[in-house]
C-alpha cells in the first residue's frame, strides 16, 4: 500500500480507530490541509526530568513499490504528559537518510542542561552500520554519524548515559562474518568514541544486545548468544566505566530457545531482565533478576501465563520497586500488546491485561512493538504499534497512559507526518 495519503484517507484511518475506543477523535483529525503519513515500526519512548516526553519510531517515507527502502528516524515531543504531540504539521526526521535507518535508541542525561543522545542502524553507506545523533539541547541534534570503525555490519545499537554522561552504546557487530556484542563509550558528550570492546567474547554468535546503567554507574549488558548450544539469554556487567566487562553470566536455564532480552534497573540498583523464552514448547515472556550487582539470578518466571502463546518483544520498566513487563501476543486470534505488572520488585506479577485494542480480522491487523516509560510522577506512558487501521501489517503508532497499571487513558494516534 502506498505510504503517501491524502487527507481524506487519514481520516477516514482515525475515524476507524475511533469508532473501537471511547471519547472523541484525537486532535489530529482536524488538520486543514492534505497530508502525508508513514507506516511506522520500532517506537521507541523516554522522559527527560522535567516530563518532557520524546517518542522516536522508525518511519517509511516511500511507497512500497519504490523498489529501494525508504526508512528514516522520526521524532515528536510532548511537553504535557502525552495529551497532545508536536507531530504536526510535520514531525521531524532526524536521520535523512537516502538508504533505510531502522531501529532507534535514545537515552537522556540527568543533569544540567537537557541533552537526548541517539542511536540507530543505517545502510546509507551500503553495509549496515551504527549512527550517532550528536545532541544539542533537548531535541535538537547535529548531523548524524557513522560510528562504525570498520567497512562489516553493525546492527542494533542501544545507548545508555550514565550519571556522569559519559555515553555507553552497545550493538551486535559483524566485521569479519561472527556475530559479537561489542561496547563503545565517550566520555565528551558523543563527539569521540573509545575502541570497540567485545563484552559477549562468544565462541557462538551474539547479537541483539540491551544495555542499562545502575545508579552505581555499572553498565550491564545482556544479550542473546548460541555459545551454550541453543540460543540463550547472557548477561555482563562492568564497573569501571567499560574499561572491563565480567564474564559472560547465561541468566535464561531452559532448554529451549531463549531470545529477545531487555534489561532494566531499578533504584535500588537491582537489575531486571525478560526475554522470549520457548522452554514449555510455545513461546512465553520469561523474568529473572538480580539483587546482587549482576552476580547471580533468580530462577526464571513465566510473565506471560498465556498456554499456547506466540509472544515476541517483550520490554521492561521500573519505578521503585515497581516493575512493568509489557509484551506481544502473535497468535492467530490475540494479536494483541498485553502489561503484567509487579509491585514487589519482580518477585511476582499480575495476569497479564490487555492494553491494545486492535481489530484482528482485517488483513494484516494486530497490535505490536511495545514501548514504555515513567515519569517523576509514576505515570506510565505506553505506545504500540496498530496495523488494523490500514491493514497488510501498515502500523501506526497508538499512545495512552496509565497511573496505576490498570486503568488507562483514551488512546491516540499519532502519526509520523511527512
Amino acid at each position: 500500500m502506498n505510504k503517501r495519503v491524502t487527507l481524506a484517507f487519514i481520516a477516514f484511518a482515525l475515524f476507524a480507530m475511533a469508532s473501537r475506543t471511547t471519547g472523541p477523535l484525537p486532535a489530529v483529525s482536524r488538520v486543514q490541509a492534505q497530508a502525508a503519513f508513514g507506516a511506522q515500526r520500532a517506537p521507541i519512548i523516554t522522559v527527560d526530568k522535567s516530563d518532557k516526553l520524546y517518542l522516536f519510531s522508525s518511519t517509511a517515507t516511500l511507497p512500497a513499490g519504490a523498489g529501494r527502502p525508504g526508512s528514516q528516524i522520526f521524532l515528536t515531543v510532548s511537553k504535557n504528559g502525552g495529551t497532545s504531540w508536536d507531530n504536526f504539521p510535520l514531525t521531524r526526521n532526524l536521520s535523512k537518510s537516502p538508504g533505510e535507518a531502522f531501529g532507534p535508541s535514545a537515552s537522556i542525561n540527568k543533569n544540567g542542561k537537557t541533552r537526548v543522545y541517539v542511536t540507530y542502524h543505517d545502510n546509507r553507506d551500503g553495509p549496515t552500520q551504527v549512527f550517532f545523533l550528536p545532541p544539542k539541547k533537548a531535541a535538537k541534534f547535529k548531523r548524524p554519524r557513522n560510528i562504525t570503525p570498520h567497512d562489516g555490519g553493525a546492527f542494533s545499537p542501544r545507548v545508555a548515559v550514565d550519571s556522569g554522561e559519559g555515553v555507553n552504546i552497545v550493538w551486535g557487530d559483524l566485521p569479519v562474518g561472527q556475530k559479537q556484542v561489542v561496547f563503545v563509550r565517550s566520555t565528551d558528550l558523543g563527539e569521540s568514541f573509545s575502541a570497540p570492546f567485545n563484552v559477549s567474547r562468544s565462541s557462538g554468535d551474539a547479537f541483539e544486545p540491551e544495555i542499562a546503567v545502575d545508579p552505581s554507574d555499572g553498565i550491564n549488558v545482556a544479550w542473546e548468544d548460541t555459545t551454550p548450544g541453543v540460543s540463550a539469554i547472557m548477561f555482563a556487567r562492568s564497573t569501571d566505566s567499560g574499561e572491563t566487562f565480567s564474564d559472560p553470566l547465561r541468566v535464561s536455564t531452559g532448554e529451549g530457545r531463549a531470545t529477545e532480552a531487555h534489561i532494566f534497573t531499578n533504584s535500588a540498583g537491582q537489575i531486571f531482565v525478560t526475554w522470549v523464552d520457548e522452554s514449555e514448547g510455545d513461546r512465553q515472556a520469561y523474568f529473572a533478576r538480580s539483587t546482587d550487582g549482576g552476580a547471580t539470578f533468580s530462577d526464571p518466571i513465566n510473565v506471560s501465563q498465556k498456554p499456547g502463546a506466540e509472544i515476541s518483544k517483550p520490554v521492561i520498566t521500573t519505578s521503585g520497586d515497581t516493575v512493568y513487563v509489557a509484551f506481544q501476543n502473535d497468535r492467530r486470534g490475540d494479536k494483541q500488546v498485553f502489561l503484567a505488572r509487579s509491585n514487589n520488585a519482580g518477585e511476582s506479577f499480575s495476569n497479564p491485561m490487555k492494553v491494545s485494542r486492535s481489530n484482528n480480522d482485517v488483513q494484516g491487523g494486530r497490535a505490536h512493538s511495545p514501548a514504555m516509560v515513567i515519569d517523576g510522577k509514576g505515570v506510565l506512558h505506553f505506545i504500540w504499534i496498530d496495523s488494523s487501521i490500514i491493514g497488510r501489517d501498515e502500523g501506526i503508532v497508538i499512545y495512552s497512559n496509565t497511573s496505576n497499571g490498570q486503568r488507562f487513558s483514551q488512546h491516540i494516534v499519532i502519526l509520523s507526518v511527512l
